[in-house]
């Protein structure tokens, strides 16, 4: 199983191919430090059998319409060696579509697996969002992250890069992963000071950054405790009341001071509770994030309903178009 790759792209092409021009070079070389690198990836038959893992099975580019269309070019680039200073005239700004698919495939055939010709081709997808609305950027987002987090038993494994693309496009690819738990990594790419154009990595010192992808988990029991508190607020002693009567193998073993302690007090610090005139209710961010999250479980319903992969939905929604890349290099 190799990495899908979830990216925002704006009009450098460099956003998109340094990155995999540095995952193709680690991937290449293979030694203590990459394979340390990418171990976390594949499936673990295939790290037994000491197989390469992470490679790259299709990239997922969140962008807007005048990119995908071509209405807008994309900035002048150079298609620098690797880790190398540009020495080559800047290319003429063309359409992305037209620029893109030729640079990937570069640096794409270089990491599909030993096994390559079971994979003569990848699948780039090309997602339409709209830059200046984070909630539908966000819908468009998790819809693409519930496909493929509901393929086969495990999902597949998505890396973010949250490179590209505006602040509207990385903050819904960020939301997405915290939100749903399903993102295995969140990196960054630097590019050195006036090397932005080039479309391989310039330097791997201190190129590749990983961030963190931290998923927001609420236990069982400050979820109930939110669910409970749908309808009407509640003062803590009915609180505990109705936990211990409808929900006790969440309370069995915590008295009333613990629960105060461990769920009710850090919730209320955190915003997701509000206490006033000794009732507590739903808090202003968890009614914030609450919204966010419907629209989560909404894509997963849709998804678990019409048994959707990311190739059918692309098929059926209007707004993904996908590109078949051959990788051959012959």
């Amino acid at each position: 199983m190799g990495v899908y790759h979830l990216m925002g792209l704006g009009l450098s092409p460099g956003v998109v191919t340094g990155p995999l021009s540095y995952l193709a070079y680690r991937y290449q070389r293979w030694n203590d430090d990459d394979r340390k690198f990418f171990s976390r990836s594949g499936e673990i038959k295939q790290r037994e059998k000491g197989e390469k893992v992470g490679d790259i099975q299709a990239i997922v580019l969140f962008t807007t319409t005048e990119v995908i269309k071509g209405t807008v070019p994309c900035q002048t680039y150079i298609e620098n060696q690797l880790m190398r200073t540009a020495k080559t005239p800047e290319q003429p700004r063309k359409p992305m579509r037209e620029v893109l698919p030729h640079l990937i495939r570069k640096e794409w055939s270089k990491i599909r697996g030993e096994k390559s010709k079971e994979r003569p081709e990848g699948s780039l997808f090309w997602v339409e969002v709209d830059r200046r609305d984070i909630c539908e950027a966000y819908k468009r987002v998790v819809q693409v992250v519930a496909a493929l987090a509901g393929v086969g038993g495990q999902g597949k494994e998505m890396w973010i890069n949250l490179t590209g693309g505006n602040n509207v496009t990385n903050f819904a690819l960020q939301l997405a992963s915290t939100l749903s738990g399903d993102v295995s990594r969140l990196y960054y790419v630097q590019a050195e000071q006036d090397m932005e154009k080039c479309t391989r990595f310039t330097t791997e010192r201190n190129y590749w950054i990983d961030l963190p992808a931290m998923p927001l988990a609420l236990s069982n029991l400050n979820l109930t405790v939110l669910n409970l508190l749908e309808t009407a607020p509640m003062a803590e002693n009915n609180l505990y009341s109705r936990m211990k009567s409808q929900y006790w193998s969440l309370v069995e073993e915590i008295s009333p001071t613990q629960f105060r302690e461990i769920s009710l007090a850090p919730m209320w610090k955190q915003g997701l509770l509000e206490y006033e005139n000794e009732l507590y209710f739903k808090g202003s961010q968890w009614e914030l994030i609450q919204s966010y999250e419907q629209l989560l479980r909404q894509a997963k319903k849709n998804v678990e309903e019409k048994q959707l992969s990311l190739e059918k939905l692309a098929q059926e929604a209007d707004w993904i178009v996908r590109e078949r890349l051959s990788l051959s290099t012959s």
